[in-house]
């Protein structure tokens, strides 16, 4: 063992002081590393010099991001808070054996200690072998040791059904696994089947993928059999099952008029109805705007129960400069485990000419109840855009009437009608009733086309009384109109009847 003999033979000159004592500390025997306090003493004045050391507080270590660089992987290690600087860093496999490809960085001082960091490099082949790598630090303080264990990197395993023709395929997809031993087993109803052996491909990154196709009997797969493929790779083992689910039905509702007529924007609801809730929240929703992805102003609300039915809607918003040019929305739905989507879209007319307005008063021997009055928007253009029709009552805000689709007139023009009832109290009140149109060819900026009635406007004549209507408020094109309400009264007639036909039906189902 070797010793190192510390003498400390200090003279001390103190300006400005004269005629002190000296004493110096006696010779000293420590170990290499050990700490020791000098001290000198003069007259009272006391100066301490420490070579202490301090050992690395902390031993940091580095994994590789991603895929190698030139098929070598790159592992790192940081020492920090040691003093003084000496400090030698090692790197040893899971066996013990010395990997010497490594790089020592100079130590970086910070306040009194210094940090130093190491990177060892390894070969691709090395690493796929090797489950552990050690990075050791020799100092005067002491030594610290570290191990890093390579993640073991799982495979994502799809499982995917599809039918082709009258037969049934289920795909078992393994991918991003890092060796070709990965082994696909196929149970039916927890019981192995006999499948056929993975087709294996290598990617760009050096990681592999492979399939597997089974082909099952219709008669199974109707009645719900079950079906599960199970991956084994590296010591894991992954178990994915699939078998046929519940139809499901998804509506594309159109944009909310209440919501682009307040906020000027464009809201369409795809909702997602089926019986079991598993299906429902494990379906994946996507949006085509005009044929082109989109991810931009999505909502996807959480699923709702109702009895039986559970429900999901995904929301769309659009602003209303750039809902001016849009011309078809679509909404995709795809079961878990699927291939084929549920697809719903909705076409939009762009590029039409201004409609013309009008406001109508449904004669009281027309209406369905008394004490109610019921007023009829007429919307008209030779070519006629996707039309938002809201009412006021006075400066009340916006409410919805009833709205039919839009139909076509004798003379070729487009119309769309809205029905809006009031009590006869209110209708006496001589308040105004507005019926304000949007068109989607109209930009942000436009005000809604409006037309107004009341009570006091009640003994205007229609031009032609034989329309059946008692008073009419239009904004212009009066013999277009008159000859319009001519065809189209039977229309609104037999519409409202329907309405209360398709009312008066549910109650009695409901009642029965």
């Amino acid at each position: 063992m070797t010793f190192n003999i510390v003498v400390l033979l200090m003279t001390i000159g103190l300006t400005g002081v004269q005629g002190q004592t000296l004493t110096e500390s006696g010779p000293v025997v420590k170990k290499p590393g050990d700490p020791h306090k000098l001290t000198c003493t003069a007259s009272g004045t006391q100066v301490t010099v420490s070579t202490a050391t301090t050992a690395p507080s902390a031993l940091l270590t580095l994994m590789n991001c991603g895929t190698p660089t030139n098929n070598v992987y790159s592992i790192g290690c940081v020492a920090t808070g040691f003093s003084p600087s000496s400090l030698t860093f090692k790197w040893t496999d899971a066996s013990g054996s010395a990997l010497t490809d490594f790089i020592q960085y100079p130590a970086v001082q910070s306040g009194e200690t210094y940090t130093g960091v190491s990177q060892l490099r390894v070969d691709k082949n090395v690493w796929k072998t090797s489950t552990t790598f050690t990075c050791s630090v020799e100092h005067p303080g002491g030594e610290k040791t570290a191990d890093i264990k390579k993640p073991v990197l799982l495979p994502t395993v799809s499982l995917l059904s599809a039918p082709i023709g009258t037969t049934q395929y289920l795909m078992c997809m393994i991918e991003h696994f890092a060796t070709t031993n990965v082994t696909v087993t196929w149970k039916k109803n927890d019981k192995e089947v006999e499948g056929p052996t993975p087709t294996v491909g290598q990617q760009q990154s050096g990681l592999f993928s492979a399939s597997s196709l089974l082909k099952v009997i219709n008669t199974d797969w109707n009645n719900k059999v079950q079906y599960s493929c199970v991956v084994q790779d590296q010591e894991q083992t992954i178990t994915k099952t699939i078998s046929k689910t519940e139809p499901l039905t998804v509506t594309l509702n159109p944009p909310s008029v209440k919501k682009f007529f307040l906020d000027n924007q464009a809201m369409l609801d795809c909702v997602i109805t089926g019986t079991d809730k598993d299906t429902v929240s494990g379906t994946t929703i996507t949006w085509q705007v005009n044929g082109q992805a989109t991810t931009n102003g999505i909502h996807l609300k959480p699923i709702e129960s109702k009895g039986n039915l559970n429900s999901r809607v995904s929301t769309l918003t659009i602003d209303q400069p750039k809902w001016t040019n849009v011309n078809k929305v679509q909404c995709s739905v795809m079961k878990s485990g699927e291939v084929t989507p549920v697809i719903q879209d909705l076409s939009f007319t762009k590029g039409c000419r201004a409609p013309s307005v009008s406001v109508h008063l449904l004669p009281e021997e027309d209406t369905k109840e008394e004490g109610e009055v019921t007023l009829v928007c007429l919307v008209v253009s030779p070519s006629l855009c996707d039309v938002y029709i809201m009412w006021k009552v006075g400066s009340g805000e916006y409410q919805e009437g009833v709205t039919s689709r839009p139909q076509k007139t004798p003379e070729g023009n487009d119309s769309v009608t809205s029905v809006f009832t009031t009590t006869k109290n209110e209708w006496q009140t001589n308040v105004q009733f507005t019926c304000a149109v949007k068109y989607a060819g109209s930009d942000n900026n436009t005000a809604p086309k409006e037309r107004s009635v009341s009570k006091s406007m009640e003994n205007i004549l229609l031009t032609e009384p034989e329309a059946g209507f008692a008073l009419s408020c239009t904004d212009n094109d009066e013999d277009e109109f008159s000859s319009l309400w001519s065809t189209t009264s039977s229309f609104i007639i037999l519409f409202l009847l329907s309405l209360t036909y398709s009312t008066v039906l549910s109650l009695v189902k409901m009642k029965q």
